[in-house]
């Protein structure tokens, strides 16, 4: 059986760290440069290799063009992708390339092999992130046992010390390229975190990035040539600039050789000049702090110390402000660079050395060796989880806040929505957000979850109770149930559309029920014939055609024609505005004719819906003009291949076989009395509404 690892999977670093089996001591492996960490960094030869760590980052220091770097930031980002000696790569592809590296190397240096693994991400990642990472981690040859938060980790390090009192710690974890901060409850047996709060666009790069620019622009004031135009100078410059930061970190000036175009360039620049040109990058650790403090109701007062992890955490700038604001000096005990990898190694030997459980319990043959800083964890979410949903007033589009950020994981709930069950093809459709506000797009849309499965009720009404969920590793899964069978329903994960503009816009737009939106025009005769009670009879039909329709999904239209054709109402689910339409149509001055068809008119109504409707009624023959009636026919048959169901009712004078030419629904060619009128639409309302239409 192999080894079970802790890696840390940084946007600038990597470490990997074991369990030693003598001591039970986590302990990092060094790599091949018997350095503690490897940097993050990937270069592609035309030979087919790929150099990684320190051989990768002294080529981008020397400006190679076919090397990577950063793309921890874009993990689960589908539209990031970069393209290298002809070959495209996600930063999923990049992170699994790397930690097949980083493990095979850890393996040479124990002569062992890696079988199993616990793999950091930022306390602040998303679904998205967290199920990349895991992703990465299996493309790379590994069982990843669980994903940790990365300051969650840390407090594991800090756990090593074995403090005998509770203390309630922030872990201030500035990275590379991200940024968290955690409070948690840390005694002897376990760890409880209240809270966390980031920014995974935020690490010690962006603190890079403000040296090189000024190095840029000093040069450039001297020496009137701009070394930032120049792609190949800008990575050289970015590594001048880390360098002159970790400089910084011990002494109070450094001076930086700039080369460019021939021209020798030495620019000083202070710790003074450093903290200022960064300032607005620790107002954004200021505000993430503040925000936590807001939600967790807690303020500086409560917190007993605060923990620094992350190698950016070194920077002065950082430690000053701490000290500043908790009023007291950060602990130490921890080393920035290893504690989340030796935090990660502890959280994967716990259930496999038998010290406490995540439940607090303890295996029953629990070996009499121990790890060191071993505890219980509870972790808590970083996000909100919440549906896309309609609005109380029913006027717009919102995030149903189903799961509250820092809610203790594991962690479920399960919601009731009603459906209007069909004979067949009944799904339901649930994106889920990540995130507080309210407005759906200022949120992560995590997936789109398609439910299918659900069973046609005697009543065609259901009640489908789905259940949503964040697992351990804070991924999220959604499940139903459909309440009336007990069924367990299937639940399918379909990308998120590009075209997500209809949640800005109203919900009567759209279908509300989980089946397909659904339009229908009522086209009624108006020619002599119809004079009097039979438009009276007809118009009482109609309107308890529409009661018995859903507004949440269905549109309804109106139509009038005779010797022309004229719309009385468009396509709208204000049913109160449909029966208003519907008393005032034979004001509607159509003719007294029958020189008018209704389906190209009818045609041009419909919009988007999925499902489109036609229903017609009439009293008598048409002519349109010819006693064949062949362009009626000719533009109903349009309608059909347009996939339009056409639903004819006729009384009267009206002819049968002209009827069966017009409809595509087998069921709904037919004759009709006035007595039977109300029933016969009651029957169209049912059918539409079961989706039990076949074609002819």
């Amino acid at each position: 059986m192999g080894i079970r690892a802790g890696i840390d999977l940084g946007t600038t670093f990597c470490a990997v760290a074991i369990i030693d089996e003598e001591t039970g001591k986590p302990v990092i492996v060094k790599n091949s440069f018997n350095s503690s960490t490897t940097p993050s960094v990937l270069c592609f030869e035309p030979n087919g290799n790929i150099l990684f760590g320190e051989d990768a980052k002294n080529m981008q220091a020397a400006g190679e063009a076919n090397t990577v770097s950063f793309f921890k930031r874009n993990m689960g980002n589908a539209s990031y992708s970069v393209n290298i000696l002809g070959k495209t790569y996600t930063a999923g592809d990049l992170s699994a390339i790397l930690l097949e590296r980083i493990k095979g190397e850890a393996e040479k240096q124990l002569g062992k092999k890696i079988d199993s693994a616990v793999i950091t991400v930022p306390a602040y990642f998303s679904h998205k992130e967290r199920n990349a990472t895991m992703e990465a981690g299996k493309r790379a040859g590994l069982d990843v046992i669980a994903i940790i938060n990365e300051p969650s980790a840390a407090a594991y390090a800090y756990g090593l010390n074995e403090k005998e009192n509770e203390e309630t710690i922030m872990i201030y974890d500035l990275g590379g390229g991200t940024f968290d901060v955690t409070i948690a409850r840390i005694n002897r047996n376990r760890i409880e975190v209240l809270g966390s709060d980031g920014n995974h666009e935020l690490g010690g790069k962006d603190w890079d990035d403000c040296i090189a620019r000024y190095l840029a622009t000093e040069f450039k004031n001297r020496h009137n040539a701009d070394p930032a135009e120049d792609p190949d100078m800008v990575n050289i410059l970015l590594v001048t600039a880390e360098t002159a930061k970790k400089q910084l970190t011990q002494k109070d000036s450094v001076t930086m050789p700039v080369n460019y175009l021939g021209i020798r360039g030495r620019i000083e620049i202070t710790n003074e000049m450093f903290e200022s040109i960064s300032a607005f990058l620790m107002e954004i650790t200021k505000d993430v702090i503040e925000r936590l403090f807001e939600s967790l109701k807690m303020d500086w007062s409560g917190i007993d110390g605060v923990i620094l992890a992350g190698g950016s955490t070194r920077m002065r700038m950082i430690q000053n402000y701490v000290s500043r604001m908790s009023g007291k000096m950060p602990l130490g005990g921890i080393n920035v660079d290893e504690a989340i990898a030796l935090g990660a190694a502890i959280r994967a030997n716990i259930n496999e050395m038998g010290v406490p459980q995540l439940d607090g319990s303890l295996k029953k043959d629990a070996p009499l060796m121990t790890i060191q800083g071993a505890k219980a964890i509870s972790e808590a979410t970083a996000h909100s989880l919440g549906m896309i949903s309609i609005s109380p007033d029913g006027e717009r589009f919102v995030n149903s806040i189903i799961i509250h950020k820092n809610t203790r994981i594991p962690a479920g709930e399960t919601r009731p929505f009603s459906l209007r069950t069909r004979s067949k093809d009944n799904e339901l459709e649930v994106y889920v957000l990540q995130g507080e506000h309210e407005r759906p797009l200022d949120n992560t849309i995590i997936n789109k979850y398609v439910i299918t499965g659900i069973e046609k009720t005697a009543s065609q009404n259901s009640v489908i109770n789905i259940g949503y969920h964040y697992t351990g590793d804070a991924l999220i899964e959604v499940s139903a149930v459909q309440n009336e069978t007990g069924k367990v329903l299937s639940v399918r994960i379909e990308p998120v559309p590009n075209d997500m503009s209809w949640a800005e816009g109203s919900p009567g737009d759209l279908k509300g029920s989980g089946i397909p939106a659904t339009e229908v025009v009522l086209a009624i005769d108006l020619s002599g014939s119809m004079h009097g009670e039979p438009t009276r009879l007809a118009k009482e039909a109609m309107k308890d055609f529409v009661e018995k329709m859903d507004p949440s999904y269905v549109k309804i239209g109106l139509l009038a024609f005779a010797d022309t054709s004229k719309p009385v109402m468009h396509l709208s689910n204000d049913y109160d505005a449909v029966k208003s339409g519907i008393n005032r149509i034979d004001s509607f001055s159509v003719g007294f004719g029958n020189n008018a068809e209704p389906f190209s008119l009818s045609h041009s109504m419909f919009s988007g819906a999925e499902e489109k409707y036609v229903v017609v009624l009439t009293d008598g023959r048409w002519s349109c003009p010819d006693a064949t009636n062949s362009r009626a026919i000719a533009e109903a048959e349009k309608c059909h291949r347009a996939g339009i169901k056409v639903m004819a009712l006729g009384f009267g004078s009206a002819d049968h076989k002209f009827l069966e030419k017009i409809a595509s629904v087998k069921e709904f060619a037919s004759l009709t009395s006035l007595e039977e009128l109300g029933s016969s639409f009651s029957k169209i309302a049912q059918a539409i509404g079961s989706g039990e239409l076949s074609m002819l």
